[in-house]
């Protein structure tokens, strides 16, 4: 074999794909759905190095070809096994004397399994509440769920992504077996090891319902919610997710519980409403806004209209690109849409009214809504509903329709138009396992 020859085979064992330009494979590759990531990783070292780097993940964006992941809390579906069917204690009938034998040993037998039944029933009631996190791909219509390997997941934690690492964080919530909120912090990479779930370093303060969000690149922050007391808390605390830290921020002027936190403006932090411990269930109508540039919060009046109603989960925040404004959207039932909009210099918030099958069978329906896709063409939102709503709507007509294969909650994907502010609703299809109402959610695009 000539020198020549040799430099050629050793160039095709160089590249990406034998025999193909590296622009040409990386095209083939980035169109590879990512569930398939893992297997392409094990191909050969050069592969997994590429597909193990966010500049692959980037590419993916650039050229579209990234897919839209919905990532919840959900509770796993408890049911007991059923019955011992009772059918095969069924005896021909010959005479009435036959009848009756065979109709009391029906009896005793359904007797006995309705015992058993019962007994089941009970053995569920009393297994703590276990819940998984779901990935709904919303580019390809596929569920699945992430059953994590660190004990169980915190009631009511917050679920948190990180767009820059792609990494997914679990946040405080409630120990599932003593009801009393945690610090635990939990993170799944789903670019490097999307199996599998990583403990890290804890909050500084337990806390349960208190606002998150992430602010800037790879840091997020934490603020209000309650103690093991049910205490409502103004503590605040923001951790940088690549350096693994917590850090104590100063607190807020005011206790907030079951309140909601927002990133606008790139990285100003608001925390939304909430109610402090002597005024339990009565939202406070203002926000505070920590400021990481002076490192000090400011209260912002007349934010949130609704004293009765928690902001949690129904809200999500877009930047308009046509608009130069930061939209924050609210997905609300038919009690409180006659607020109209509610204009803070660069943030507009707008009531984006539900599919008529929704607030059919609420007047304030729970929500979970996560954003999906945002351009100056088009946004997206994933919206799960908690009243078995089913439906679809447009700005211009309300209609609804039944999807007998569902179970549960409705979900529905908008999308509104830029160009004309039209709004269409199109049902999401639930599969058997799946409907559990989520009490936390966010998107990556991966």
């Amino acid at each position: 074999m000539g020198k020549t020859e040799k430099k050629q085979q050793q160039q095709e064992v160089q590249n990406l794909i034998p025999g193909l330009p590296d622009e040409i494979a990386m095209e083939c590759l980035i169109r590879v759905p990512y569930k398939f990531h893992n297997d392409l990783k094990s191909v050969c070292q050069r592969w997994l190095n590429l597909i193990s780097s966010h500049s692959f993940y980037r590419e993916r964006i650039r050229s579209g070809k990234a897919e839209h992941l919905v990532c919840q809390v959900q509770p796993l579906p408890l049911s007991p096994p059923n019955p011992k069917d009772s059918s095969s204690a069924t005896t021909h009938l010959v005479s009435d004397s036959a009848a009756r034998i065979t109709s009391t040993k029906k009896d005793q037998q359904q007797d006995d399994d309705d015992h058993e039944l019962h007994q089941q029933r009970q053995e569920v009631h009393r297994t703590p509440l276990q819940y998984g996190l779901t990935i709904f791909n919303a580019s390809n219509g596929t569920w699945e769920r992430i059953r994590p390997h660190v004990g169980r997941i915190p009631m009511f934690c917050q679920c948190v992504a990180v767009p820059a690492s792609r990494k997914l964080l679990l946040i405080g919530g409630w120990d599932p077996i003593t009801l009393e909120p945690v610090p635990d912090v939990y993170v799944l990479d789903m670019v490097n090891n999307s199996s599998r779930w990583r403990r890290v370093k804890p909050m500084s303060v337990a806390r349960s319902f208190f606002a998150c969000a992430v602010v800037g690149a790879s840091t997020v922050c934490v603020a209000g919610g309650h103690d093991g007391q049910k205490n409502a808390l103004k503590s605040a605390e923001v951790y940088d997710v690549e350096a693994d830290e917590w850090r104590m921020l100063p607190e807020m002027d005011e206790e907030r519980d079951e309140c909601q936190g927002v990133c606008l403006e790139g990285d100003r932090f608001f925390v939304v409403s909430g109610y402090g411990t002597e005024s339990q269930g009565r939202f406070k109508p203002d926000a505070e806004c920590y400021d990481p540039k002076t490192g000090s919060w400011s209260k912002f009046d007349h934010v949130w209209p609704f004293p009765s109603l928690s902001p949690r989960g129904s809200t999500a925040t877009i930047t308009s690109y046509r608009l130069q404004q930061h939209q924050w959207l609210w997905f609300l039932g038919k009690e409180q849409q006659q607020n109209g909009e509610v204009v803070k210099g660069k943030i507009v918030s707008s009531i984006v009214p539900l599919p008529k099958s929704v607030t059919e069978g609420s007047s304030s329906p729970c929500v979970s809504v996560t954003t999906l896709h945002n351009s100056q063409q088009q946004q997206k939102v994933f919206v799960m509903t908690g009243n078995g709503g089913r439906g679809c709507s447009s700005s211009s007509a309300l209609s609804s329709f039944i999807c007998n294969e569902c179970e549960g909650e409705g979900a529905f994907i908008m999308e509104r138009d830029m160009s004309n502010g039209n709004i269409k609703w199109d049902h999401v299809h639930l599969p058997v396992g799946f409907s559990g109402f989520p009490c936390s959610a966010s998107f990556l695009l991966i």
